[in-house]
């Protein structure tokens, strides 16, 4: 019998083990795990190994960071015939507080060769947004509160314009231990300067309680933001580079007071409140029901607020007790008002009376607990006329009237009792002391002090008044930001050098009175300051540029040579700084009628200028003002400047069409000015459909159109009445007609409000004179593409950067233009 030799059957138990090593060697080969970025120490990565994610991976939460998904990529590679492949998932690290540590659990993925296991990891440097780009803050209303008591929470976002994009999440705040009302929808927003710098603003507000007293700590308050932190691409591509990063507020500490020892009665109110009792009527007869009604209304902690007080009333009266109604104000949690209605049903005659209702609760602005009592109200019942039994019971069905009534007997009128007249009344108690008058000497003395203070008083605020209305203060500010920019950029690393390049430019065209929002450096009057403006704007803007060597230097030799003025106290003297009070009183109480008479006065004698300032700054404090905006349109015509004066008169055509002297004013222009606005070319020379559109402005036709969609309504709910109560010829009539109504008059808006085109929209502007339509808000990048925009173009105003606005048309072509180039139709 043959018998393989022992090399064979080695060879064969290999050949058979070989499946299970390949197997055994691609279970090994597939997992994922966690890797830092090479590129951004901010960013760490999910490396799939020989596999690759099924649907999105969930990444557990985190108590301190944040991931963002930021990319994904694949990698196929052969090394030494050795095959593998591996899918990066990209994520960019925030984190929710300054110093926080990335530490992510550990987890399970899917993957499309089944569940994998992700070990945990620690590491990553978590994006920190810096304090001076970027901060939010948490503040109570007030320190330290009662439990229950109802105070202001804010939470302010502030942020440099330049870096600040827009708001890219609701606010992420755990109010615990507080009960809170919802942050607003719509936040506040104001932009102001900080040292030269725009910033925005951005305010929230709500409202809480903390029901339990101790001292707490309350959580950070967390949003996600968009912010420039840069440009990507150079040239034409060169575009912002936007990030969206967490900022997070500080966690501020509240110290809650308990209450006092309650009285009796308490029930756990804590606020303002007002209890108001009604009794409608207060005279009845048997079986005609008495309306007891109790309304608390007022501020405070009504989540806490069970109910009303008990009432009593006598057992002569069946009582009906509905459910009591709470109705908030829109939108808050704090403000409601509860009502409850009692009937009586009296089952026998004579007089009675209703006792006070007591109401406690405590009130936290003086801190004392007060009690609200309702007043007596008497009830007279009288016996049922011509019935011997009640004609309303609780659960019975009304008696039928008596067929034979007898005629009630006369009674004589009842007169109260008069008054006891008047006798002396009882000794006041204790001795008392008064202060002799003073001589007059004295009293003129003691009149002038006040005086006096008043007049040390004036003469600082004049000093005051004259540093902020120094015509060089702001050059003087700007001189001495400059001292300290070039002294910082003497140091700066290179990626600070942008951001001080901008405050020296900003600087630099305030110190020279200039107020272009991006200056050209031929503005400036002298020769070494337009060099080192041109450097700086190449150092900017041209990729790879940097500054000469001996920039600084130079700079710092230039601002030594630029002398500015000092302050001169003595300016306090001057009347506008003495007495700014009556300038002000007169303008709270004069200035909308003065303004008015004095741009007419001067218009009628001829100075139009004055009239132009006039009535733009009242356009300025009123935009939507037509006949302020008409007015402006003649003392601009007045001077011949056409172009802007068919711009403010297309402003008061979209605004009141249906004023006669402002189509007058409209036409004149338009064939002045040689151009009309496209949405309202047909309007000098209407057709039907700009006859029925000018009867109303935009915003009356849609509020036409609102009360339209109202009066179908209302149709419809005649219609749908019938359905359910039976038909009627006169209501499905009055239903009819209500709807054809509606539909003319809701055609007819929809006809008025598309005759106005673009101009119908509240963000709508016109361009008044001939410009250029860029693709990016700057004038330094001039390999940009850019088209000429005539004047008369319409547009909608969506996006602004400092001093640029971008357009958009109807035909969705975008550009950027100077905002003095535009005229808002309706802002």
């Amino acid at each position: 019998m043959y018998r393989p030799k022992k090399s064979v059957w080695l060879g064969f138990r290999f050949l058979s083990l070989l499946p299970l090593l390949f197997l055994t060697l691609a279970a090994r080969a597939q997992s994922v795990h966690w890797e830092g970025s090479p590129d951004d120490p901010s960013e760490v990565q999910l490396v799939f190994d020989e596999c690759s994610p099924d649907g999105d991976p969930h990444v557990p939460a985190l108590a301190d960071n944040v991931l963002s998904l930021a990319g994904n990529s694949s990698q196929t590679s052969i090394i030494n015939g050795s095959f593998s492949r591996s899918y990066t998932l990209t994520y960019s690290v925030r984190a929710k507080r300054p110093g926080a540590v990335l530490q992510i659990p550990s987890f399970t993925v899917q993957t499309n060769k089944g569940p994998k296991q992700v070990t945990a990891y620690t590491g990553g440097a978590a994006r920190v947004v810096p304090e001076e780009t970027i901060n939010s803050r948490l503040m109570p209303g007030a320190a330290t509160v009662w439990a229950g008591e109802v105070f202001p929470v804010t939470y302010v976002i502030n942020g440099a314009r330049r870096s600040f994009s827009q708001i890219a999440s609701n606010i992420d705040w755990n109010s615990a231990p507080l009960v809170v009302e919802g942050w607003p929808q719509t936040p506040e927003t104001a932009e102001m300067l900080l040292n030269g710098e725009p910033r925005m603003n951005v305010v929230y507000r709500t409202r809480g309680y903390a029901k339990n007293p101790g001292t707490f700590t309350l959580n950070a308050a967390t949003q996600l933001v968009n912010l420039v932190t840069g440009s990507i691409g150079f040239g034409l591509f060169q575009q912002p580079r936007v990030e969206q990063l967490a900022v997070s507020s500080k966690r501020p500490e509240i110290a809650v007071k308990p209450l006092l020892a309650p009285p009796a009665g308490f029930t756990g109110a804590v606020g303002q409140f007002k209890l108001v009792s009604k009794v409608v009527p207060t005279a009845a007869a048997v079986g005609e029901p008495v309306t007891w009604t109790l309304e608390l209304s007022g501020t405070g902690n009504w989540p806490e607020i069970a109910g009303l007080p008990q009432r009593e009333v006598s057992k002569d009266f069946q009582v009906v007790q509905p459910q009591a109604k709470r109705t908030p104000a829109e939108g808050k949690l704090f403000d409601a008002v509860l009502a409850e209605d009692v009937v009586l049903v009296p089952a026998h005659p004579g007089s009675y009376t209703l006792n006070p209702v007591a109401f406690v609760y405590f009130d936290p602005k003086d801190g004392v607990y007060k009690t609200l009592r309702t007043p007596q109200t008497a009830v007279t019942i009288s016996p049922a006329a011509g019935a011997s039994a009640p004609r309303f019971q609780v659960g019975l069905p009304e008696a039928a009237p008596s067929t034979a009534a007898e005629p009630a007997a006369a009674r004589p009128a009842v007169a109260p009792p008069e008054a006891p007249s008047t006798i002396p009344r009882d000794p006041l108690p204790g001795p008392a002391h008064v202060s002799r008058p003073l001589d007059l000497r004295t009293l003129a003395g003691l009149m002038t002090v006040p005086f006096a203070l008043l007049l040390a008083v004036w003469l600082w605020l004049a000093v005051q008044r004259a540093r902020i209305t120094d015509p060089i203060r702001t050059q003087r500010e700007a001189r001495a930001r400059l001292a300290a920019t070039l002294a910082r950029l003497r140091e700066a690393p290179a990626a600070e050098r942008p951001a001080l390049l901008l405050a020296w430019q900003h600087d630099s065209a305030v110190l020279w009175k200039i107020f272009h929002a991006a200056p050209a450096p031929s503005a400036l009057d002298e020769e070494e300051w337009r060099r080192l403006w041109t450097e700086s704007d190449r150092a900017l803007y041209r990729a790879g540029g940097d500054l000469p060597p001996d920039w600084t230097a130079r700079a710092e030799a230039a601002l030594a040579a630029k002398r500015v003025r000092g302050f001169s106290p003595l300016s306090a003297l001057r009347l506008r700084n003495l007495a700014p009070f009556v300038a002000a009183a007169a303008l709270l109480i004069f200035a909308p009628p003065a303004r008015s008479e004095d741009a007419a006065a001067a218009y009628r004698r001829g100075d139009f200028a004055a009239a132009e300032k006039s009535w733009s700054a009242e356009v300025g404090r009123d935009p939507v003002n037509p006949i302020a905006r008409h007015n402006l349109s003649l003392s601009l015509a007045q001077q011949d400047r056409w172009d802007l004066a068919l711009a403010h008169a297309t402003a008061a055509l979209v605004q009141s069409p249906g004023t006669e002297p402002i189509r007058w004013q409209f036409a004149l222009a338009a064939e002045k000015a040689g151009f009309v606005p496209a949405p309202l070319a047909a309007f000098p020379k209407p057709g039907p459909l700009q006859a029925l559109a000018r009867q109303a402005s935009p915003a009356g036709w849609q509020r036409l159109l609102i009360a339209a969609a109202a009066l179908a309504a209302l149709s419809l709910g005649f219609l749908l009445a019938g359905t359910y109560r039976g038909s009627s010829r006169r209501r499905s009539g009055l239903a009819a007609a209500g709807l054809a109504l509606s539909m003319l008059t809701g055609v007819s808006a929809v006809a008025g409000v598309h005759a106005y085109g673009q101009a119908a929209d509240s963000r709508a502007v016109i361009v008044w004179r001939g410009s250029l339509l860029r693709s990016i808000p700057t004038e330094a990048d001039t390999s940009q593409k850019s088209t000429t925009l005539a004047a008369g173009s319409v547009a909608v105003v969506d996006r602004t950067f400092l001093g640029w606005v971008r357009l958009s048309f109807d035909n969705s072509q975008t550009g950027w233009v100077r905002k003095e180039d535009v005229v808002a139709l309706w802002q």
